[in-house]
């Protein structure tokens, strides 16, 4: 018995580690994309790029460990089945839950595992990926701005930049509201951002342009004046100090949770948000075991006619779980239905779908 639980956990490992390296890849494929235009368009360090890269990860192995396990278990139980290796072992006296119980085991250890990357490396790497975010739009302001759009990180101002690339800025509009008084406002053919990471600021200098200027016997009134360079300090917003940058939900880890919605509660605020988002790192961590409960009667079932029907319904699973969360969360934060039973019911539908067909394939 020891020597089949080993060939099953082997039999599970390949197609597992396969999958999971597939949906890494699948998730990480856009962001891909982001950095790759930070580093060659954007002029953000490569070492900069590196830790962003890395930051992602933990993220998003959350999310494809549970996908993977269920795509391996699919696979690996299609192929026992469809190669009769399955029909040989109960043949021989071995029950599909004797079968099932060591995948059963570590899918349970698994989920355990999960509990502190969820509670204390996702959270960490959310939080250290906002500051990294914070100290590249410092360094380098124009790494996160987009031409088109109008800008509003530089309080007062708003821009609005025609062309971005790297630091050298085309066609240039900055408005200045002021309550009460017309909007001042400058235009310049062209500019480039000159970071003062040390005093927290930007400096601005616009060539080729001209300002509304303001008439110093008449505020109200504003004449034009020409310019061939003009220099302008930008202070940045308190967002972007990255030493004070407060914790998001998502960026707290489960003692911080509580510590926070118990100050909540003492203000008097509704601390649902944040108990929402406890319950549901925990029952994302537990996916993996409903994961496995519901995949291995469903890969002796439908065999191996192709891998793709195992991948194709690991995805429709995931996804109706995913719902499931997504759906359970939304309620629960509006307090229509308990949380536990909110963020839980994607794992109590697939662990009672999963029992009721390892049941039924058992009694086959």
């Amino acid at each position: 018995m020891r020597i089949l639980r080993f060939y099953l956990l082997k039999e599970l490992l390949q197609p597992t580690g396969m999958a999971m390296v597939l949906f890494t890849f699948i998730l990480l494929v856009g962001n891909l994309v982001k950095l790759a235009d930070l580093l060659v368009n954007k002029g953000v360090p490569i070492l900069a790029i590196l830790q962003m890269f890395s930051l992602l990860v933990p993220a998003l192995l959350s999310h494809t460990v549970p996908m993977a396990v269920l795509t391996g278990t699919l696979l690996a139980f299609g192929r026992l089945s469809s190669d009769r290796e399955i029909l040989a072992m109960r043949t021989s006296g071995v029950s599909l839950l004797s079968i099932a119980a060591p995948i059963l085991v570590v899918a349970f250890t698994l989920s355990l595992g999960l509990i502190p990357i969820n509670d204390q490396v996702v959270p960490w790497s959310h939080y250290a990926g906002r500051r990294l975010l914070a100290d590249i739009g410092i360094r380098n302001p124009t790494a996160f701005l987009e031409g088109g759009t109008f800008i509003k990180e530089f309080k007062p101002y708003i821009l609005f930049i025609y062309r971005v690339e790297g630091n050298r800025l085309t066609k240039i509009r900055i408005y200045e509201p002021r309550e009460g008084r017309p909007t001042r406002t400058i235009v310049a053919e062209r500019g480039e951002f000159i970071p003062v990471p040390k005093e927290r600021r930007v400096m601005l200098k616009l060539y080729d342009g001209s300002s509304d200027e303001p008439d110093p016997k008449d505020p109200a009134k504003f004449y034009k004046l020409e310019f061939k360079s003009y220099a302008m300090n930008l202070a940045l917003k308190e967002g972007q100090d990255s030493s004070k940058i407060e914790r998001k939900p998502k960026d707290m880890n489960m003692d911080q949770l509580r510590v926070e919605a118990a100050k909540l509660q003492m203000q008097g605020i509704d601390a649902t948000p944040l108990k929402v988002e406890a319950h549901r790192r925990v029952a994302l961590a537990f996916s993996p075991f409903a994961f496995v409960l519901v995949g291995l009667p469903l890969g002796i079932t439908t065999r191996r006619a192709q891998k793709s029907i195992g991948l194709g319904l690991s995805v429709l699973i995931f996804l109706g779980y995913y719902v499931l969360l997504v759906l359970g969360q939304s309620l629960a934060e509006r307090g229509w239905i308990p949380i536990g039973p909110g963020l839980w019911m994607g794992n109590l539908v697939l662990l009672l779908a999963g029992s009721v067909l390892l049941w039924r394939s058992s009694r086959q």
